[in-house]
């Protein structure tokens, strides 16, 4: 990464707080909490980002932190069976945008990045699109080798 400031100075407005620190009690993949999923993804993006000229850097690491913003246990059996995959992204851009006050742009950042499994919502841009890819990588890390990312994942301060 090379501009770390813009970096720390998004992720901290929204990972420092209270409500985003929910995210804590929930498990994403194996053993990877949502709030370390989320935090992994972020600098992940951001790293693929800084590789293009005309990307909103701002923007999508706050999408990206919060693109699984969505608050409940997806494993418990109420929740496992119900379409999560399909509707949490409109609970996590909603709760993006109740709790921190998200840009349309990002919203529309958060509610795409599950494609192709929301066939019918692709990325509009080209943040959503890399948040998008940097999910599926950092996912399939935790998912097939039930563990964090292997890179350092950036501690809020």
């Amino acid at each position: 990464m090379k501009n770390t400031r813009l970096f720390e100075k998004s992720v901290n407005l929204i990972a420092g707080s209270e409500k985003f620190a929910e995210c804590k009690q929930f498990i994403q993949h194996g053993t990877v909490t949502i709030y370390e999923h989320s935090i992994a993804v972020a600098a992940l993006s951001f790293t693929i980002g800084e590789l293009f000229r005309n990307v909103d850097l701002e923007s999508l690491v706050r999408a990206a932190v919060l693109h699984d913003f969505f608050l409940y246990d997806w494993h418990v059996p109420e929740n496992m069976w119900s379409l999560h995959g399909w509707t949490h992204p409109v609970t996590a851009a909603e709760n993006a945008r109740r709790f921190f006050g998200i840009s349309d742009k990002e919203y529309s950042l958060i509610r795409t990045h599950m494609w192709p499994y929301t066939l019918l919502h692709p990325p509009q841009y080209p943040e959503g699109w890399i948040i998008c890819l940097a999910d599926k990588i950092v996912s399939a890390q935790e998912t097939l080798f039930r563990r964090k990312w292997r890179r350092q994942v950036y501690k809020p301060k």
